[in-house]
């Protein structure tokens, strides 16, 4: 490696920069016409909330210990990671129902588009041997998670009023 080339890592970290500033402008634009556009009848479901806080709290410890733990493969991996997946992708489907911003479909949604996309190609690639794709694809729903929950902490966000009041 020359003094000049740059950790392979960057590219994936400026990736995911990249991408959570998007999004972050996405957000505020939605924020700044939301004025123009009217508001919207629509009330997220008490129980939407609850689901989708009853999911992602135990999926964001029990992601991490499988994407960071030495031993990858055996029968705990393995019942972890579909235990990981239930739960994700029932997130993923719930937060079709927490629509606080804009009263409709919102930017943060894309996250759980992404995951209902690569959560079955992730276990393609296990299934297949295709072990390093599987995990970076697994890493990158998991920091998925990590940016929609960020995302989530924006100011006249929901969880932003249940923790904030």
């Amino acid at each position: 490696m020359t003094a000049l080339a740059a950790p392979a890592h960057t590219g994936h970290i400026r990736r995911i920069a990249a991408t959570a500033l998007l999004v972050l402008a996405v957000i505020v634009l939605a924020l700044l016409v939301r004025p123009f556009i009217g508001t919207s009848d629509y009330r997220t479901p008490a129980w939407a909330i609850w689901v989708h806080l009853a999911t992602v709290i135990p999926a964001l410890p029990l992601g991490a210990w499988l994407l960071w733990r030495r031993r990858k493969g055996d029968a705990a991996h393995r019942i972890g990671g579909r235990v990981w997946v239930l739960l994700m992708i029932v997130t993923a489907i719930d937060s079709f129902w927490i629509r606080t911003i804009t009263g409709g479909i919102g930017p943060t949604h894309l996250f759980s588009l992404v995951t209902l996309v690569q959560i079955p190609r992730a276990i393609l690639f296990a299934k297949s041997g295709q072990i390093e794709r599987h995990r970076r694809t697994m890493r990158g729903v998991y920091f998925g998670l990590i940016a929609a929950g960020f995302f989530a902490m924006a100011p006249g966000r929901t969880l932003w009023a249940l923790i904030f009041g």
